[in-house]
């Protein structure tokens, strides 16, 4: 039994990371959008992405929980402390930050016409908005190599590698997000009539950050 959970743990974690950095991609691109209405667009499927990408981070949390109800708990220790925060915390961060955020930038663009505003741009070059997609996406392909790479129990020297990368990778995107997001407020102070239009936004924005 717990071999075939664990297969079915493994396929959905590269599923999750697959669908993860999906919306990446489609999440950067809406810097490119151009106008408002193209903006409104490609929120609304970076919208139903995010619910789509949520199914497989559902499957293996039904695995993990299958584990600790018919399995002995040295089969389900590490996978409940380290392969589920791995998951959880990032998916939570998406739709506790990136979706609410989406979700303005959808009301905002409804009754905005034209290039996108400087409160848009804002918007969207947030640490937060993008980052925790890409999380979501290292976070299942570091709990795919952890369960496949590691016996049960995990074995410490064999996880502490790909952690270390975990975290290492994170808090680089992290300061790469806060260099660009401080390039760009710049660039509105030196352009205050690019972010006109839309104080209320920025405010949101900036609460994010």
């Amino acid at each position: 039994m717990y071999g075939n959970l664990a297969i079915v743990e493994m396929g959905f974690s590269l599923l999750l990371f697959l669908s993860a950095w999906l919306a990446v991609r489609q999440g950067t691109r809406l810097r490119n959008s151009g106008t408002a209405e193209r903006l409104h667009r490609k929120a609304r499927k970076l919208l139903s992405l995010t619910g789509w990408l949520t199914l497989p981070a559902l499957v293996v949390f039904f695995c993990i929980g299958t584990m600790m109800a018919s399995l002995p708990s040295l089969f389900w220790e590490d996978r409940l402390l380290l392969n589920a925060p791995l998951i959880g915390a990032p998916l939570l961060a998406v739709w506790f930050t990136t979706v609410p955020m989406l979700w303005q930038l959808r009301k905002t663009s409804r009754s905005s016409g034209g290039p996108l505003n400087g409160a848009m741009k804002s918007h969207l070059c947030s640490r937060l908005f993008i980052l925790p997609y890409q999380a979501t996406a290292l976070g299942a392909a570091t709990s795919f190599y952890c369960t496949l790479v590691s016996p049960v129990p995990y074995d410490p020297l064999k996880v502490v590698a790909p952690l270390t990368v975990y975290v290492l990778v994170m808090a680089g995107l992290w300061l790469k997000y806060e260099r660009r997001l401080s390039k760009l407020r710049e660039w509105l102070r030196t352009h205050p009539e690019a972010g006109a239009g839309d104080a209320s936004a920025q405010s949101m924005q900036d609460r994010h950050a």
